[in-house]
């Protein structure tokens, strides 16, 4: 039993490693490959007594024994702690990328409830990492060619999934803007009115960071994850890749989640709201008839290189190959798009202003303003979405990835007017002619 579960090959003995190109553990020795659930159902025939088997409902799979053969390293520079497989004698931290050490065997800690398997390999992420730089117009020149990437480091991260069945009471302020010209004057009619929206809707599978030491933001970003490859929790998986072990408590991650459920339900109730020209939401309450946290275990590539001395951090998922991670800005060329774009809509504003207005003094006036104007707005959006690039990561606000097709249920709808607001002004006389 003790070879089994330190993972050595029932032909030939060697180490046996989880192969995520196959999805099948592989020994690195004889190449025979083992199908997860046959070599499950083998481990389980050569144990002493049969594995506590946990209702789904109760959130809880068991926790981990000495004599299952997991081991924990410790880093000393940063704390982080890995869980690893018995045949695993080094690795490095995959937070800092300092060696780890052995530290003693992990026990009472608790089980995952699910996995979702490596699919990607290490050099995958190299490949996604070296196009992840392609189209960043204001990314430093030479980034490419003097990035270093110092570690790659694969890494189960452990992550609180929240299923909820929600009750959610939404309101919003809405507008509708009619304009109206009456001789030299022009009126706003600004008209208010409170939308009411209640319901029911579904979510599943929100999942929330469960590792104070991974960057949370970074975690959401690299998000969806599919479910539907999830697998019933088993160590074979853990074979050749370290796993983290969660040290935030689901009822911790519960107000991370409630936050998410909540965005998601005011997304939900927004569709239906139609036939304004602003709509905001007001307020948002929530109420759960049925809800629950599950233990699992995501699968994520971490990637940290080196630029004229600066480190840069970035993740992938492992499971659909998306990549992200803050890169640097180069002041030249971000200077160079400012002044390009704000001359080019300069010019062309100032030129179809002069064309329309004509060159007189005082249309020569305007059409400076109104270039001016152009100009800096278009060169601002312009160099904008430019930097955005280069700062993908942050947190994702909602969960409609995650509500279940066709779960929306609307109870109450209405559409209250409350006032209306106009509002005038002069229109000049020169304008009149014009």
């Amino acid at each position: 039993m003790a070879d089994l579960l330190a993972y050595t090959c029932p032909c030939c003995g060697g180490s046996l490693k989880f192969d995520s190109k196959s999805q099948h553990v592989k020994c690195e020795f004889c190449d025979t490959e083992f199908n997860i659930t046959d070599l499950q159902a083998y481990d389980d025939s050569l144990k002493d007594t049969p594995e506590e088997k946990t209702d789904w409902e109760t959130e809880n799979n068991g926790e981990f024994t000495e004599d299952e053969g997991y081991n924990i390293y410790t880093c000393k520079t940063c704390g982080g702690e890995v869980m690893c497989d018995e045949n695993t004698t080094s690795t490095t931290c995959p937070y800092c990328g300092n060696p780890v050490l052995f530290t003693g065997r992990l026990s009472n800690g608790l089980k995952p409830n699910y996995v979702i398997p490596f699919k990607l390999t290490s050099e995958d992420a190299r490949n996604n990492l070296n196009n992840y730089f392609k189209g960043k117009l204001l990314l430093p020149g030479d980034f490419k060619k003097l990035n270093q990437v110092k570690e790659i480091t694969s890494l189960y991260v452990p992550y609180w999934v929240f299923d909820a069945k929600v009750d959610g009471a939404v309101t919003f302020k809405a507008t509708r803007v009619k304009h109206e010209r009456r001789g030299d004057y022009e009126y706003t009619h600004t008209s208010y009115y409170r939308i009411v929206r209640n319901g029911k809707v579904d979510f599943e599978h929100i999942p929330v960071d469960a590792s104070r030491k991974m960057d949370d933001k970074m975690m959401e970003s690299i998000e969806p994850f599919d479910f539907n490859d999830a697998k019933p929790f088993s160590q074979a998986y853990l074979a050749g890749y370290p796993a983290d072990k969660y040290d935030v408590s689901k009822e911790e991650n519960f107000e991370r989640a409630n936050t998410r459920i909540k965005q998601g339900t005011v997304e939900a109730f927004l569709e239906t709201v139609n036939g304004y020209d602003t709509v905001a939401p007001q307020d948002c309450a929530v109420q759960y008839r049925d809800s629950k946290a599950s233990y699992c275990l995501y699968p994520v590539w971490t990637l940290n290189s080196e630029y004229k001395g600066d480190m840069f951090k970035f993740a992938m998922n492992a499971q659909t190959g998306k990549l992200v991670g803050n890169l640097p800005m180069s002041g030249l060329r971000f200077t160079i798009l400012l002044l390009s774009t704000f001359l080019i809509f300069f010019g062309i504003a100032f030129g179809l202003t002069i064309l329309i207005a004509g060159s007189d003094a005082e249309s020569l006036l305007w059409s400076t303003v109104i270039g001016l104007i152009v100009g800096g707005v278009s060169s601002g959006g312009i160099s904008y979405h430019f930097r955005k690039q280069l700062k993908p990561v942050k947190f994702q606000y909602g969960a409609a990835q995650y509500r279940v097709p066709n779960s929306r249920i609307l109870e109450v709808s209405k559409d209250i007017y409350l006032y209306t607001k106009t509002t005038s002004r002069r229109v000049s006389s020169s304008n009149n002619k014009r």
